[in-house]
């Protein structure tokens, strides 16, 4: 009896996070992140009257993060038994559970590079107008996309590596998977900050006045909360005198980072919220004070680089929400 009562125990709790946190946490999340998505989908069809390309990369996402959460959640009871040394487990309790886990972290992945993909389709390299701005910085671009494939196929082909069938699932055995599962967390990271370079070139060379340049940067640079959460995960990945990967820990932190990921993807586009804001404060300070003068203390300096300044501002102003502004307009959005 005292044996049973204390397995059972050992199946709720492991290393501090219980079973009903871990659950309480994930639906959360998913709800937090679902309404943040459609808050995002809404001030696109407010502004523009229509989606964007880059919309369209996160609507498989939400599924996705549903479906990886659905079959996580069924995989728990799995995964805090093996936890536990107290548990002796058997060949019924891993049946169906090495498929499930399997399939929730690849559904989650691809929740995370469809974030990333997301951020890669706001740009038109391919065109004359992004594409003449810098050559270098087109082929960065390119070689990001490049990357951040390459990355996404190994990232779906490794949990099919490490657990393509139930008698052979290093998820639940002694194997040792923490070299594994740290390139996938570095890829995530390095892919994380190849994506976050691109928009911040850009607004380096728009010259924008220092709080316009900093609210974009701030609003193109949330991805560096989910390359905290990743390079948390890789740092509580590792069992205590184990060679074996945590998979709570693991999983746990995946599902956190997809989350986020989706989360910083719909704040983005509160972005051009807060410029037009200050664009029509600014606008209504300038009528006030001289009706007949223009504003042009936002126009990007084109002294040194005209030709490259008015190119990125072009790119600038095609990356909003609302299209082209006026030739003298009092703000230019990156």
């Amino acid at each position: 009896m005292t044996r049973r009562s204390t397995s059972r125990d050992a199946t709720k709790r492991y290393q501090g996070l219980s079973r009903r946190a871990f659950t309480i946490v994930l639906w959360t999340l998913c709800g937090v992140s679902t309404l943040f998505l459609v808050s995002r989908f809404l001030v696109r069809m407010r502004k523009k009257g229509k989606l964007r390309r880059s919309d369209y990369f996160l609507i498989p996402a939400l599924p996705c993060l549903f479906a990886g959460a659905t079959l996580l959640h069924a995989s728990l009871i799995t995964l805090y038994s093996h936890a536990s040394e107290e548990v002796i487990t058997g060949p019924d309790l891993h049946a169906g559970a090495s498929d499930r886990i399997t399939s929730a972290i690849e559904l989650l992945w691809i929740t995370i590079y469809c974030v990333k993909a997301s951020f890669l389709a706001q740009f038109k390299f391919h065109k004359p107008l992004f594409a003449s701005v810098s050559k270098a910085l087109t082929r960065f671009y390119w070689m990001t996309v490049g990357i951040c494939g390459s990355s996404f196929l190994f990232t779906l082909a490794v949990p099919i590596l490490l657990c393509h069938s139930p008698e052979r699932c290093k998820y639940f055995s002694s194997s040792s998977t923490v070299t594994w599962e740290t390139a996938l967390s570095a890829m995530d990271i390095v892919t994380d900050v190849l994506v976050i370079a691109i928009p911040l070139s850009l607004i380096r060379m728009a010259n924008f006045t220092l709080l316009r340049a900093a609210i974009n940067a701030v609003f193109k640079s949330l991805s560096i909360f989910t390359i905290a959460i990743a390079i948390t995960r890789m740092s509580r990945q590792s069992k205590p005198r184990s060679q074996s990967a945590d998979y709570i820990q693991v999983t746990f932190w995946l599902i956190v980072e997809a989350n986020v990921a989706l989360i910083a993807a719909s704040v983005s586009s509160y972005r051009i919220v807060v410029l037009d804001y200050l664009t029509s404060r600014s606008a209504r300070g300038v009528q006030l004070a001289d009706p007949t003068q223009v504003d042009d203390r936002h126009v990007p300096s084109t002294r040194g680089k005209d030709c490259q300044s008015h190119q990125v501002a072009k790119i600038a102003n095609a990356l909003t929400l609302h299209g082209p502004y006026p030739a003298r307009a009092s703000t230019v959005h990156a």
